[in-house]
């Protein structure tokens, strides 16, 4: 087991935060590695934290992704391939069959 890098849920999600902040004001998309190297932990550290502070590890998820999402520093291509692979966005392809029925009668003739 990896151990507790912050002593409380606030205190990680305050890291984070000034984390965030600090993405905005260099115009860097906020990532889990840039966290790690900002709060001096290793990603399997960042991982774990997810056993001791479950709701504020899925809302630090949320905020990456929001900022991903709300970037206007980074084009939409790369931002679809970073959603698919860091939050399992997906593209959706629906398909649509349509099925007639025609009744054909064949007269044999004698």
């Amino acid at each position: 087991m990896s151990e507790r890098a912050f002593k409380t849920a606030e205190e990680f999600e305050q890291q984070f935060n000034n984390y965030i902040a600090l993405c905005k004001t260099r115009k860097d998309l906020p990532n889990i590695a840039g966290f790690c190297v900002y709060a001096d932990i290793n990603r399997d550290t960042f991982y774990a934290q997810k056993e001791y502070y479950s709701d504020t590890f899925k809302k630090i998820q949320d905020k990456l992704e929001d900022a991903t999402i709300n970037s206007k520093d980074i084009n939409d291509t790369f931002k679809i391939f970073y959603m698919k692979n860091k939050f399992d966005y997906r593209d959706r392809q629906e398909i649509g069959a349509e099925i007639k029925q025609t009744n054909i009668t064949i007269g044999l003739e004698d």
